[in-house]
């Protein structure tokens, strides 16, 4: 069964639904390496939903909820440049999207989410979108960013709009 969701930016009634999929879908991917802290992971998107507010083109902080009413995605990018090259580029924080969905609505919010970063990218001026990935499986995601036109290397897909 195919779900239907709807997008729009996300506010700060959205952080503590953001932290609770983070922690339920995507800590265990990295308590590895860092030690998670979810007041820290609140505080740091309630920072970007605040300039997103006030600075439209300085951060990108999106969420998507079902027809019941629950969160089944968020995406958060944001401007930054490289160390080699002063082009800015819309660099992908977070594509988060719910793994109790079923793969086909997984990569649907996906592709949704490439338009989004595309279209806020070229409305704020900027040229690139880069999408990084640190999950242990990055096949299907990284996959779903070639169809889209993306260059991928190794983890990370780059993509300059024209």
């Amino acid at each position: 069964m195919t779900h239907t969701w709807h997008w729009r930016p996300a506010t700060g009634t959205d952080v503590a639904a953001i932290v609770h999929m983070a922690q339920q879908d995507f800590q265990s991917e990295i308590d590895d390496i860092f030690q998670p802290d979810p007041v820290a992971y609140a505080r740091n998107i309630t920072h970007a939903v605040v300039t997103q507010f006030y600075q439209p083109h300085a951060q990108l902080f999106l969420v998507a909820y079902d027809d019941q009413d629950q969160l089944v995605a968020y995406t958060w990018a944001q401007p930054e440049t490289a160390p080699w090259s002063d082009n800015v580029m819309a660099t992908v924080q977070m594509a988060h999207v719910s793994m109790s969905l079923s793969v086909r609505d997984r990569i649907r919010l996906v592709q949704q989410m490439i338009g989004l970063w595309e279209v806020w990218a070229t409305e704020a001026g900027i040229p690139i979108v880069c999408s990084v990935t640190m999950r242990r499986d990055t096949t299907g995601f990284l996959r779903v960013h070639e169809a889209a036109g993306y260059d991928v290397r190794g983890s990370i897909a780059y993509k300059r709009l024209k």
